[in-house]
Parts: structure tokens; C-alpha cells; sequence
């Protein structure tokens, strides 16, 4: 991103931290086709894993949420998190608590309770809002080994075989692939170290170009 566009976002951002919705839109509106595109990933990951039903929700409702919980929060963005890292996490923490209500109605469901223990509770709301930082974060851009597969590559491997990445790896190479994101920005949204998080990326990376060396 030039930094005369970036200069652009942060103007209305601060007019939308005063009450500007407008300007709030202005920010937003480019980034919900990559939102819900993101939103449809996460979803079919769901419930290709049996995590969730076809019909839990879609993609539209979920960044419809997403975009009120930015607006009732925005004065709690970090301007070194670009926004659209911001608006990942928040749709991340949506999708993590639906998958949190459809287990916790599930064991509800169940009769041999204590075949199933009780799914632990999420991150406190406030907790979330205190963004991470690590404390290894570097100046410059860290980089990663060896290089990653191309985002398509990344996107019809996980689509095809949804289990090949644990939820973390799999967000964290999507962010770093599909999303275009900084490391650093990744960590953040992770709540990991950078060192740790770059360490997730390469190792996710190498499964998918093992999986599609498979074919």
C-alpha cells in the first residue's frame, strides 16, 4: 500500500473514531469482498470438520457482525495494526465464538455428560480488545525461509483437504498468503511471538507443498 493511501485510511479512520460514519465506510466497504471471502473459508473449514452445520450461519452475517463490533470499537484499534488485520481478528473471534456455542449446545444435548467435558470458555471480551505485542517484534520485516506457495495453491489445498492444518497454522498462512499481511501483524492477531509465528507459517507452508506434491 502506497503511503499516500495509507495516510488516506488513518485521515478517515481518526474522523471515525470522532463519530464520522461515513468516513467509517470509506474504510471499510473495499475490504468486505475479502472479508467475506474469508468468512466462506473459515466456515467450510467448520463444517467440513463437523464443528459446525451447513446452516450455522454465512458469510454475509458473519461480517455484517463484524463490522458492528469494529464500529462499536473502533476507538480500540491500534493505529501500528493496519485495518484490515484489525478486521481479521475480530471476524476470527466471531467465528470462534460460534463454534464455541454449537459445541457447548452439543454437549447440552448430551446425555453422558462425563464423556464429554465442558469446552473451555473463551478469551474475556476485554482480554481480546488488549492486543498482543510481542515482545520480540522486530524493526524490519521478518523473513521467512523458504518461500511460501502462491495463494492459490494455498486456497484449493485447504479447501481439498481441510485437516492438513490445525486452525492456528492454517489462519496464520492464509493471513500470510491469501491476505497479504505482515508478519508482525500476523503475531499480533495470533497473540504469538514473531519468532514463534514465523515458525507456524514455514512449517504450514512446507505441509501444503507436501500435500500437493500428493496430489
Amino acid at each position: 500500500m502506497a503511503a499516500e493511501e495509507r495516510q488516506g485510511i488513518e485521515k478517515d479512520w481518526a474522523l471515525a473514531v470522532k463519530g464520522d460514519r461515513d468516513a467509517f465506510n470509506r474504510v471499510v466497504d473495499p475490504l468486505v469482498p475479502e472479508l467475506i471471502e474469508a468468512a466462506r473459508h473459515e466456515l467450510a473449514f467448520f463444517v467440513e470438520t463437523g464443528d459446525l452445520p451447513a446452516d450455522a450461519t454465512t458469510p454475509e452475517e458473519v461480517v455484517g457482525e463484524v463490522m458492528l463490533r469494529a464500529w462499536r470499537n473502533r476507538r480500540r484499534r491500534l493505529l501500528r495494526v493496519s485495518v484490515e488485520a484489525w478486521l481479521l481478528a475480530i471476524l476470527y473471534r466471531v467465528i470462534d465464538e460460534t463454534v464455541h456455542a454449537e459445541r457447548r449446545r452439543r454437549e447440552l444435548a448430551e446425555t453422558a455428560r462425563d464423556m464429554h467435558p465442558e469446552v473451555p470458555p473463551l478469551e474475556d471480551e476485554d482480554a481480546f480488545w488488549e492486543w498482543f505485542q510481542p515482545e520480540d517484534l522486530p524493526v524490519a520485516e521478518p523473513l521467512i525461509p523458504e518461500p511460501a506457495p502462491d495463494p492459490e495453491t494455498v486456497t484449493e489445498t485447504l479447501e481439498a483437504r481441510p485437516r492438513v492444518l490445525a486452525t492456528t497454522a492454517r489462519r496464520a498462512l492464509m493471513m500470510h498468503r491469501r491476505h497479504r499481511l505482515a508478519v508482525k501483524e500476523i503475531a499480533a492477531v495470533l497473540r504469538r511471538p514473531v519468532g514463534e509465528t514465523v515458525e507456524i507459517i514455514r512449517e504450514a507452508a512446507r505441509r501444503v507443498r507436501e500435500q500437493k506434491a500428493k496430489g
